[in-house]
């Protein structure tokens, strides 16, 4: 919790607390009767003050703690400003006093009067700006029209030109901790009104096209005015040690001399803190860049440029991008300006509202570029991975011979997802997946080659011996995986990216619990097993426990086991922790921190890390959190083969009761989830022909459509055949999908989609699968055997 130096009672209070939820945002202020007496006096105080050079004596951030304030505290406040108002309605501190109260306790359109009186009477006062701030933030989805971007833009105007006139005061640092923490910048806005004008271009809305240019011409101005308001210590810092830059903007050279000048000066935060000088040269060189396109498949901006570019300042951002934009609206086929945006926009996540266009089109007009398409699948967007990892392959290897080994490096440790790992997928379903298998067994024997290339120049290279290892582990041949067994590196930063991990069987390994019991991964096969990767100095791990604790109750007496890692370096500090949180599992703990055995075996770069391991030792994931661990356990556990399904009673959307006991004797296949047109059209097709025979289709939806009668809308104007259950989170529609860990609306779960599940006659599993079938036809004429076969047919 900051801490202001002030003698102010408001920032007396302030200092005063030590409530978790005050620095965290969560939970409530603790206030007693006598505290919110004086709290009422001194805004009584405050706004008998009046308005001195167009401000009130208001607590800027007031809006960030009025919610907090306990219930009966806000009609006092409600009450207070009501009785000066009364009085004098053109009291400017009682109506921003009581816009404020007043927007907490409605939160809505029904507060705007009360805003809007108070902006008649003091528009620049910072209290009343940073509740607008606040305001806007809390009503972003609402904010998609470029008036109400402009009006923020304002707002954002009035607090740079009050903080302009300030001295480091309270006040000052209290605007300043609210505006950080908001993230309302003019760059955000910028975001915006970018896909505003994206979506309005497209139906040719020249006068709100104009307003977003308007507009964008007003974050450009102001993005500068946050630099030297908000990061004027920093700014400072870098004018009293300026760059020494020798190298033109127009030479090559420039960047390489830039990063020099920045090791010298030893910079190392996460953004880089630039004078506008310093800005501008950097602008100019990358517009250079861009201008000069690209030659012979390639551009002459520097290489790894995506990890550059998250350093930059945000009016780095918006220049660039504007003037990528631009030209490449002149140059279609300016791929350097497409390699630019692509980067740009996938790097600010709130300017993704649409989607990021220029991705695909950076990948095709950069030929020769592998970085491109690494950094393409880097971003886990929906692309043809498999295409993008055949032109990374095709492209490193016709720049040199070593350089296929490089990108595999980079593939393993900053992405993962690698020819091996989709391979392991793609082979659950070997028929269905045939043609795709054999393009990753190429790109396979490709990594293979480079890896045996490279240790014939580095026989210790760590990635190469530990990636010949991943891939002759799944391709089945184990004796030669032996002889690349897994070891950790002693250099931290020298891991495997996680996912990397999943699909592998997890390899043997030996530690002892912090009680000296020894525990071996052997020792859990036949077990569902989580291990938990956590510290108590973790702020973010002691609230997955409660989530941990569920699944473990629930799964532990049919074999689930749960494994702590501790990454503490003090004994006491951890029995303090299993304390806490009242652990009732073994904690694996050799005080070591971040060089603890098990976390160097595995990677662990960052907690909490926690890998769910199947049955027969696969990893299924490593980086399940909170509610998706008992999702996936539930799934896994639930869909075994041979298992009969529970009991369950749910209501379709024709309002007739399907039960678990009333489809025995029938084939039953559950889809959860949309299903593919060709998947559809082939369980229809399936329907027609063995329903008479007691073949049975249930789809249950979990997630996508707003409500039960959208569903039937859908249902009936496309004739699906079978039955359809609404799974929202009811009674009467949670039932199957809620007891196969398939929640209606889970955010980020861990079950692939659509998910299908086949029945036999008994209600035993026949059949499940997760995710989509690059072979729709062969799953379904598999899918029809299985049928037939259980039917008699």
């Amino acid at each position: 919790m900051d801490k202001y130096d002030s003698t102010d009672f408001w920032y007396t209070f302030i200092n005063s607390l030590y409530n978790e939820g005050l620095s965290s945002g969560i939970g409530g202020l603790e206030m007693d009767e006598e505290t919110q007496e004086k709290l009422l006096a001194d805004f009584k105080a405050k706004i008998e003050a009046g308005i001195t050079d167009g401000e009130t004596a208001l607590p800027p951030s007031l809006s960030d703690y009025c919610w907090r304030f306990p219930k009966e505290m806000l009609p006092k406040l409600q009450a207070l400003a009501e009785g000066f108002l009364d009085t004098d309605p053109d009291n400017g501190p009682a109506a921003v006093l009581l816009a404020t109260v007043v927007y907490t306790e409605l939160n809505g359109i029904e507060s705007l009067p009360f805003v809007e009186k108070a902006l008649t009477l003091v528009p620049k006062d910072p209290c009343l700006n940073l509740l607008l701030i606040y305001k806007f933030r809390r009503n972003y989805g609402a904010a998609n029209l470029v008036d109400m971007q402009l009006s923020i833009l304002t707002v954002l105007e009035n607090v740079f030109e009050w903080g302009k006139k300030q001295d480091n005061s309270a006040r000052f640092q209290d605007v300043s901790f609210f505006y950080l923490r908001q993230r309302v910048t003019p760059y955000t806005v910028y975001a915006s009104v970018k896909a505003i004008e994206a979506r309005w271009k497209k139906r040719e809305k020249v006068k709100v096209v104009e307003k977003c240019k308007e507009a964008i011409e007003k974050c450009r101005t102001l993005i500068y005015a946050e630099q030297a308001l908000f990061h004027k210590d920093a700014i400072h810092a870098a004018e009293e040690q300026p760059l020494i830059v020798d190298e033109s903007p127009d030479s090559v050279n420039f960047w390489e001399a830039f990063l020099d000048s920045l090791i010298d000066r030893g910079i190392s935060t996460p953004r880089w803190v630039l004078t506008v000088k310093v800005q501008n040269q950097l602008l100019k060189y990358f517009k250079t860049r861009i201008e000069e396109g690209v030659t012979d498949g390639l551009t002459t901006l520097p290489s790894e440029l995506s990890e550059y570019v998250a350093l930059f300042p945000k009016a780095i951002h918006l220049e660039l991008r504007e003037f990528a934009e631009e030209m490449l609206e002149k140059q279609p086929e300016n791929g350097a300006a497409a390699k630019v945006l692509a980067i740009i926009v996938e790097k600010n996540e709130n300017l993704l509202q649409l989607g990021n266009p220029f991705l695909e089109q950076a990948v095709q007009l950069v030929p020769n570029d592998p970085e491109i398409c690494f950094f393409v699948l880097s971003c886990n967007r929906d692309f043809d991975e498999l295409s993008l990892l055949e032109k990374l392959f095709d492209r490193a290897q016709s720049h040199s011979k070593t350089e296929l080994s490089n990108w595999l490096k980079k593939l393993y440790k900053n992405v993962g997802t690698t020819p091996c790992h989709f391979y392991r997928n793609l082979m659950k379903k070997p028929d269905e997946n045939a043609e795709l298998i054999e393009r990753y067994k190429l790109l396979i024997d490709q990594a293979k080659q480079a890896f045996q290339q490279r240790l014939e120049e580095e026989p210790d290279n760590w990635y190469a011996l530990r990636g010949l290892g991943d891939i002759y582990e799944a391709l089945g041949e184990t004796e030669l995986a032996q002889k690349y067994p897994w070891e950790c590196h002693a250099d931290i930063e020298t891991v495997w990216n996680q996912k990397a991990w999943v699909g592998r069987k997890l390899p043997n390994f030996s530690a002892a619990a912090l009680d000296g019991t020894p525990i071996s991964g052997s020792d859990y096969h036949g077990k569902m097993l989580v291990l938990n990767f956590c510290a108590k100095w973790c702020g973010f791990c002691a609230p997955e426990i409660p989530h941990l604790k569920n699944v473990y109750e629930k799964h532990h007496d049919k074999g689930l086991e749960v494994i702590g890692v501790s990454l503490d370096e003090n004994e006491a500090v951890l029995q303090e922790y299993i304390k806490e949180n009242d652990i009732p599992w073994q904690q694996i703990y050799d005080g070591k921190g971040w060089n603890t055995k098990l976390a160097r075996y595995f990677g662990i770069n960052g907690l909490p890390s926690q890998w769910l391991i199947d049955r027969d030792g696969t990893i299924l994931s490593v980086d399940t959190r909170k509610e998706q661990l008992g999702q996936l356990v539930n799934w896994t556990e639930a869909t075994r083969v041979g298992n009969v399904i529970p009991e369950f009673s749910a209501v379709d959307v024709e309002g007739n009761t399907i039960t678990a006991a009333a489809l025995q004797g029938k084939v039953v296949l559950l889809h959860f989830g949309y299903t593919h047109e060709d998947e559809r059209i082939g369980i229809d097709t399936l329907y027609k022909k063995y329903h008479e025979k007691r073949f049975e289709v249930i789809g249950i939806n979990v997630g996508g459509w707003v409500d039960e009668k959208a569903l039937r809308d859908v249902v009936r104007r496309n004739k699906y055949k079978g039955h359809f259950i609404y799974a929202d989170n009811d009674e009467k529609h949670a039932a199957p999908a809620e007891q196969f860990g398939l929640e209606h609306g889970s955010g980020s779960r861990k079950v692939d989609l659509p998910a299908f599940i086949l029945i036999d006659t008994e209600g035993k599993i026949i059949e499940t699968r997760s995710g989509q079938v690059h072979s729709p036809e062969v799953w379904i004429a598999r899918l029809e055997k299985l049928i037939a076969t259980h039917l008699g047919l």
